[in-house]
């Protein structure tokens, strides 16, 4: 095969090596016919030749029919090259390793141990070619697929059922403020093409990170973009993506990360992958939510599935559940599989350098320093003085341009966030004389930056700009700029709270008040309506550091608890304008904008303000213990017992489960407790998990479960899907609720409800898939000591859980234990030997779990 790949059509590349894969099997087969058998290291091969000769027919078949395109035809071409490669190596090793037939025994002897040398050699071919072998099917699989994985009914329910966030608003919201040519420094830097391009690398990682305000999100979508162009058209590279996002509390998790990563691979995939399928079946046709772990093993499935993917994570360092999400990526790291490329970006937090430092390649470890930063920020300046409408005025004013230039440069220091802010002020200068007053005195930080921009709101507007930033910083979700002009309409010292005079007559007045501390985002859907977020993650986190309480703009310094008893209440005030059972109808609920959002997260407000004050508390009496509609009006526009369904407004009031239900439900003790006090029936039946005390077992909510027993509380009434609060708390793992409920005489033998008795539910919530067995060791050999405790079917349920928490608790120890290897000091350990400990560990473990041992 003297002529070079690129030199040839691609069928006459598969006939030269077709021709030499049989040469090669050929020669395996007539020394095996000759001497009987051929070398150990080489039985495994030759499996493999006779599977890639097939899949190399096959794909001729197919290109010379036509149904294999010319974008299929040019990314097989490395696949191809590569096979020569291996294929030749191969011949090479047989050339060194098989003896010839008349060979003395001395040299056949020779020969044989050399097999044994080379067998890591030999395997490393057989591990390549068979990826070949894979990738070669799949195309072939895909030019005979009739699949739209976008529009397939049974994917589509499987992707509704998964409930993942959506992150395409945050990639498009990115690359709308890009400006065109930033971040070509890494498109075209030698790691990022090795990167991207390099068909079989073994978790290829890259790790972006830098300081707050420096551009990593919008260089993440500007890789987001690359990657979607280099896999265009070819069914066999999958991009899938997430952002963590502190404007959404549904992007701060690691489990909706693996949802969201699943839903979009499943959207790219040419059949419909049976672990999902199998997934989805397993969890009663979708009735019940897969544990995480299921999850993570399905992701992996998933991206098997492409002989190429790719997964971009952005903001590593603002999801809430940071020990979670270092867990899966060092998961996803131990898969060590072929043709997956991986890029994270973060700040540099200890936790996360910690983590990655053992994933990550220190090669393919980028900081974003200010001296790379500045050149696309002199771009990015340069771009906004000539398109930017309010910048525009200085477009003939060359020494006006270059001052801003020149002075936003210096002060930037690798910081897109801050030369932001100060173009923002710069657009209300009117004169030259304005803009060398600003310049000459540009805030020197961040912090400095949003101190002044507090401090500078017009005082009639200082009441409104404290409420949209408070319920910007402490909102459950996204908030539309509709319900946000609604809620600085609230004033809880009047009844009714909400008065439709205040709203703002045009919503977009809240970018006037708030400036550069906020933005509005037009989501791609044209359905969708506009959002309103903090423009920042460092705006938040000024907003309730101790820093900003501080300063000159310390009246705008926020604590949580405060805060989110600010807007509990401005909820509940909102909610009980609506007295009347008729006070809301389909036609007027679009009418109040915030309608839904006080309906659904009241309750997550009151929880997050830790001692509800009198205030909260009168409110709350007000909506749960109203003789008017009010309350069942709450209902019928948020269910928390159906948070999926749509607004009820005519539901019968009769169906709606009495308030102390709700309130066990969201643990919010000090209501309970008022409630039962003034005569509220402790084993009122209703709702989905039954009664008042079920569902406080099922939500694990173990003080609100003491006081309903000490009030009569019937710990063995029957009712809900899971049939007992035994039941219920067993299944989702409370063993603290579980042994609470044994000392007051639980019956744990009790039968009925969908999973049959409390141990049959412990095990289908899979509490004990982890430790089964070492739960039944553990078992007997209580036993054999004679322990009571274990051989009672509540010692058992009890032990079942103990040792899946024993488990989870022995896996976070040994996340802190690789902490602190990872951060010890010099003095502690020679750095030499520290990094020949960490290097020794990554190869065993990497080692142990290619071979299925760990995980």
């Amino acid at each position: 095969m003297a002529e070079t790949l690129a030199a040839v059509s691609v069928v006459a590349t598969i006939v030269q090596l077709v021709d030499f894969t049989a040469k090669v099997l050929s020669r395996l087969n007539e020394y095996h016919t000759q001497a009987g058998e051929i070398p150990a290291s080489l039985r495994n091969i030759k499996a493999e030749l006779g599977a890639l000769k097939d899949a190399l027919q096959h794909t001729d078949q197919a290109i010379v029919a036509g149904t294999l395109g010319a974008t299929a035809e040019t990314a097989l071409r490395p696949t191809l090259e590569g096979c020569e490669v291996q294929v030749k190596a191969l011949d090479d090793l047989c050339d060194r390793i098989l003896p010839a037939i008349d060979d003395s025994w001395r040299k056949k002897t020779q020969r044989a141990l050399l097999s044994i040398k080379q067998e890591s050699k030999v395997e490393n071919v057989t591990k390549t070619l068979r990826g070949y072998i894979a990738t070669l099917t799949f195309y072939h699989v895909a030019a005979l697929s009739t699949l739209q994985p976008s529009i397939d009914e049974k994917l589509g329910k499987i992707r509704r059922w998964l409930s993942s966030p959506d992150p395409s608003p945050n990639y498009h919201k990115a690359l709308k403020l890009r400006q065109p040519d930033t971040g070509l420094w890494l498109l075209d830097s030698e790691v990022y093409k090795k990167w991207k391009t390099d068909i079989a690398p073994v978790s290829s990682w890259i790790w972006l990170y830098g300081i707050p305000g420096c551009g990593k999100t919008i260089l993440s979508s500007t890789v987001i973009q690359d990657v979607f162009q280099h896999c265009e058209s070819d069914p066999g590279k999958a991009v899938a993506y997430f952002y963590f996002d502190f404007n959404d509390a549904e992007k701060q998790k690691p489990e909706l990360m693996i949802r969201a990563l699943i839903c979009q691979l499943s959207e790219q995939c040419v059949k419909i992958p049976v672990t999902l399928e199998a997934l989805y079946t397993s969890c009663d046709q979708g009735n019940r939510q897969p544990l995480i772990d299921t999850l993570i093993s399905v992701l992996r499935d998933m991206v098997l599935e492409f002989p190429q993917s790719y997964l971009i994570l952005d903001a590593l360092d603002e999801c809430t559940q940071r020990d979670e999400l270092l867990d899966i990526l060092d998961q996803i790291a131990g898969w060590q599989l072929d043709g997956i490329h991986i890029l994270v970006t973060s700040r540099k937090e200890q936790d996360i350098k910690s983590s990655l430092s053992v994933i990550v390649d220190p090669k393919l470890v980028i900081y974003l320093q200010s001296q790379v930063v500045d050149k696309d920020i002199r771009k990015f300046i340069h771009q906004k003085l000539s398109d930017d409408k309010s910048l525009k005025r200085w477009h003939k004013s060359i020494d006006i341009r270059q001052e801003i230039e020149t002075a936003l440069i210096q002060g930037a220091h690798g910081m897109f966030r801050w030369a932001v802010c100060q173009l923002d002020a710069l657009k209300k200068c009117l004169s030259k004389g304005d803009v060398r007053r600003t310049l000459a005195d540009l805030p020197p930080t961040l912090d400095a930056t949003y101190q002044r921009i507090l401090c500078l709101i017009d005082p009639n507007y200082v009441k409104h700009a404290l409420c949209i930033l408070q319920w910007l910083v402490f909102s459950s979700r996204p908030l539309r700029v509709v319900e946000i002009t609604e809620a600085i309409a609230i004033d809880i010292s009047r009844d009714p709270a909400f008065d439709r005079d205040e709203v703002f007559e045009d919503p977009i007045d809240v970018l006037q008040i708030c400036s550069s501390l906020i933005s509005i985002v037009t989501p791609e859907k044209t359905n969708s309506a506009e959002v309103v977020q903090l423009a920042h993650y460092s705006v938040k986190e000024y907003l309730i550091s101790e820093r900003s309480s501080k300063g000159a703009a310390s009246s705008y310094s926020m604590q949580a608890v405060v805060c989110h008893g600010s807007i509990a209440q401005q909820c509940l005030g909102y909610l009980l304008q609506f007295k009347r059972l008729d006070s809301l109808t389909e036609l007027n609920l679009d009418t109040f904008q915030l309608t839904r959002y006080a309906a659904e997260f009241w309750m997550h407000h009151a929880r997050g303000a830790a001692i509800i004050e009198e205030d909260l508390r009168r409110a709350v009496i007000a909506l749960v213990c109203s003789e008017t509609g009010v309350y069942y009006n709450w209902v019928r526009i948020y269910d928390p017992d159906k948070p999926w369904q749509a607004p009820q407004l005519k539901r019968d009031p009769d169906t709606i489960p009495a308030p102390l239900y709700y309130m066990a439900m969201n643990g919010l003790l000090e209501i309970v407790e008022l409630l039962l006090s003034k005569g509220a029936n402790v084993n009122a039946q209703g709702g989905h998990y039954g009664n008042a005390l079920q569902v406080a077992s099922y939500k694990g909510h173990s003080s609100v479960v003491e006081l309903l027993l000490s009030r009569g509380a019937d710990v063995n009434a029957r009712g809900g899907d899971y049939g007992n609060a035994l039941q219920e708390a067993s299944y989702k793992g409370h063993s603290s609720v579980v042994e609470l409920l044994l000392s007051r005489g639980a019956d744990v033998n009790a039968q009925g409800g969908h999973y049959g008795n409390a141990l049959q539910a412990a095990s289908s919530g899979g509490h004990s898939s982890r430790g089964r067995a070492a739960a039944e060791q553990g078992r007997r050999r209580q036993r054999a000591r004679g322990s009571l405790r274990q051989r009672t079917p509540g010692g058992i349920v009890l032990g079942t859980l103990e040792r899946g928490r024993a488990a989870a608790e022995q896996k976070r120890r040994r996340q802190r234990a690789r902490g602190r290897l990872r951060q010890r000091a010099p003095g502690d350990i020679s750095s030499g030997t520290a990094r020949d400990c960490r290097a020794t560990a990554k190869q065993g473990r990497r080692r142990q779990r290619a071979r299925g041992i760990l995980r």
